[in-house]
């Protein structure tokens, strides 16, 4: 005994609130996805516009800083030039002596450079030195005390005099002191030697001479009177710390900005705690990032060494910005070059936790889910009126379809619906049901039923078209399907067939039919086809090609190579739905689909591997390279063919294989006249220098044959094959 069915179908109106419910559901959890989606895309591109704002703003910055510095230096240059620095008269005097133009000489020097320390005060001293050893400095000590020192190694040797610098910039209280000071071995007076005049050259930090400070040097060099003038501006590591640390460069609360050396040390320490006392910052100058134990500007670093596409950015722009985790909260990071000169350059580094960017963002999304879920259920209460609306109408319309099915013609009642669409439905059904009850006054209710269960049906017919046809057939099947069990062999054969029936479509083929491992396929119907020999034609080709990487791969799984065969042929055939009208075939039908067939099989008496007529030949012979092989008369036909072997696309084909196939065509040129032993000499060494032949070989047995046992009269070089 059957099980008797205990489901019950639910009502309309269950079943309309029901997907109302569902719909709003996911209606509103799909809102909530998408922008949830986007405010993370808004958050990233908030944090990557964020952090490009901060390192162009980071960039501006620097160059106020170190742009004076370099123009102060090419204006001292300037004023070099104009004679305006010549240390001659400062040092015209003995050592431990001090002569009035010597003051008047270092007053006039002070005059120029005391008014650029007062107005950048980011500079610590200005220092101008020349190839004698003869050197004036102008430094900022404490409390914003300046000081001058002169020296003179080639005369005074390591006895230096010094200046008391007044607010006016004069010098005064002279001093001499033993001071063992080389302006010419310094960094920025050596770093020079290979740059060009007025070119400005920035030092690597390095510990200064006179106050033991920790410092960079921007020097340029010119020429007064054939003698060699360096001019040099110092800055203070700590000066770039008070610029890293400056409110005008954080971007957010948490934010830090520093900067580094090329192998990155720190020379602008950022806004840390422990970087506010000024002893704990001059220990931190020029560590390496590994040792300043910042744990997410550590964790950024490794990010941007270890991260292949941040280096690769870096490498190719100078910049890069990149999000990271440390110790369990998300970072931005953004890295930029900054130039010094020709020579080096600094990084400057900005890092922005997640959560500064966050604040405004996770209150939207709060707003946003509330809004969400308001609307949620002022929805579901929406959809309960609309279900109860839907629901009178649509159960009338549905026990009347009912009757319909059934041919129950009595269910003619009107159905009361106020929305336009249920009228229009109630409107067609009543229209339908009026028309079979008009129709069943003409037929039996009985055919009625069996014309509506049964449809339309095809109809037997063709048409004669001039299409290009296909057969495929892989060579030695019959040994490949012995070796493999049966569900290898048709796994195997499903790939090859999607690749080869893949490939015949994109050429606008229209495959036939499988049979076994052949494939039959033509172009040219049921559409119309451009140029279909040379469609057919390119789509073999591309077979060809396909299949040469199909064996490969499938050799290295260890499965067997499928080397196919092919044959083409183009004439006027019968196309369309062919068979009995029970049971039919889109195909075709007529005397080139044989001789495609008998083209495929003839492959393997040539060694060929796409064999075509002359139709298909003549079709697109300029596009091609081919071989003419033979003129036969396959089985079933009284006419000879003149058969083709594809070489390849035209300009593609080697020339070795070019130049055999044309010895090979004249050759069988005398052969069709009668020269037997002169195409037999055409062939001689053609092995040697073309490789393996099996049409060279069938061409030499015919000609020894013939020399042997002459043909008759009005042989023509046809040969007649007697097997299929």
């Amino acid at each position: 005994m059957s099980k008797s069915r205990t489901n019950k179908a639910v009502s309309i109106r269950f079943s309309l609130l029901r997907s109302f419910m569902v719909l709003i559901l996911i209606s509103s959890l799909t809102v909530l996805i998408l922008m949830s989606i986007r405010a993370r895309r808004t958050e990233v591109e908030l944090s990557e516009q964020l952090i490009s704002k901060g390192m162009v703003q980071a960039n501006q910055e620097l160059d106020n800083f170190f742009r004076p510095v370099q123009k102060n230096v090419l204006l001292a240059a300037a004023w070099g030039l104009g004679g305006l620095l010549n240390l001659d008269e400062v040092v015209a005097g003995a050592p431990g002596k001090l002569t009035a133009g010597q003051l008047k000489a270092a007053t006039r020097i002070d005059l120029l450079l005391a008014p650029l320390m007062q107005l950048y005060p980011d500079m610590s001293s200005l220092q101008v030195a020349n190839a004698r050893g003869d050197g004036f400095l102008l430094i900022r000590l404490e409390h914003g005390r300046l000081k001058n020192r002169v020296v003179s190694r080639e005369r005074w040797g390591t006895q230096t005099l010094w200046f008391d610098v007044d607010p006016a910039g004069r010098p005064q209280s002279p001093e001499w002191k033993e001071v063992d000071y080389e302006p010419r071995s310094r960094a920025w007076y050596t770093g020079l030697h290979s740059l060009p005049d007025l070119e400005v050259f920035w030092t690597d930090p390095y510990l200064f001479f006179t106050t033991k400070d920790l410092g960079i040097t921007a020097s340029v060099k010119w020429k007064n009177q054939g003698v060699e003038y360096v001019f040099a501006a110092d800055i203070l590591l700590a000066a770039l710390t008070d610029f890293t640390q400056r409110d005008n460069t954080q971007l957010t609360k948490h934010s830090q900005t520093a900067v580094y050396t090329q192998d990155w040390r720190a020379v602008g320490l950022p806004r840390y705690p422990k970087f506010q006392d000024p002893e704990a910052i001059r220990r931190a100058f020029l560590l390496p990032v590994d040792e300043l134990q910042i744990p997410e500007l550590l964790a950024a670093v490794q990010e941007a060494r270890d991260n292949e596409a941040i280096r690769k950015k870096i490498k190719e722009s100078g910049q890069a910005k990149f999000s990271y985790e440390s110790r369990d909260e998300t970072w931005w990071a953004g890295l930029t070059s900054y130039p010094l000169g020709k020579m080096r350059h600094l990084w400057i580094g900005i890092l922005v936790p997640n959560n500064d960017l966050l604040e405004g963002i996770t209150q939207l999304r709060l707003y946003l889910l509330a809004a969400t879920l308001l609307a949620l259920a002022a929805a579901l209460a929406y959809a309960i009126l609309l279900a109860r609306s839907y629901s009178k109408p649509l159960e009338a319309l549905a026990a009347q379809s009912r009757a319909i099915r059934d041919l129950d013609f009595r269910a003619d009642h009107r159905i009361e619906a106020k929305l336009q669409e249920f009228k229009q439905l109630e409107e067609a059904q009543a229209q339908s049901l009026a028309a079979l009850q008009s129709f069943a006054h003409y037929v039996p209710i009985e055919v009625v039923k069996e014309l509506v269960r049964k449809g339309e049906v095809a109809r037997i017919g063709g048409r004669m078209e001039t299409l290009t046809v296909l057969f495929t057939d892989i060579a030695g099947f019959t040994k490949i399907a012995e070796s493999m069990t049966p569900e290898a062999l048709t796994n195997h054969m499903a790939e090859y067939f999607q690749a080869m029936i893949d490939t015949l479509h994109q050429s606008a083929a229209t495959v036939d039919k499988i049979v076994g491992d052949a494939i039959v396929a033509f172009w040219g119907a049921p559409a119309p086809v451009a140029e279909p020999a040379d469609k057919a034609i390119q789509a073999v080709l591309e077979c060809q090609a396909q299949l040469k990487t199909l064996n490969e791969a499938w050799q290295a799984r260890g499965l067997p190579p499928l080397p196919t065969r092919f044959g083409l042929a183009t004439g006027p055939v019968v196309v369309g739905n062919i068979g009995a009208r029970t049971r039919m075939a889109y195909t075709v039908l007529g005397d080139p689909v044989n001789l495609a067939s008998r083209l495929e099989g003839l492959n393997k008496m040539y060694g060929s591997s796409i064999l075509v007529d002359d139709a298909t030949r003549r079709a697109c012979a300029d596009s091609y390279e081919w071989r003419h092989l033979d003129r036969i008369i396959v089985v079933g036909k009284t006419e000879p063919t003149e058969i083709f072997e594809v070489l390849g696309r035209a300009g593609t084909v080697a020339g070795q294989i070019l130049a055999g196939a044309r010895r090979y065509e004249a050759a069988w040129e005398r052969y069709r006249t009668g020269d037997f032993t002169e195409a037999l000499e055409a062939l001689e060494g053609f092995e040697a220098e073309f490789g393996p032949d099996l049409a060279v070989e069938l061409l030499r047995e015919r000609c020894e044959t013939y020399i042997k046992y002459p043909p008759g009269e009005g042989w023509d070089g046809t040969s007649k094959m007697t097997t299929k």
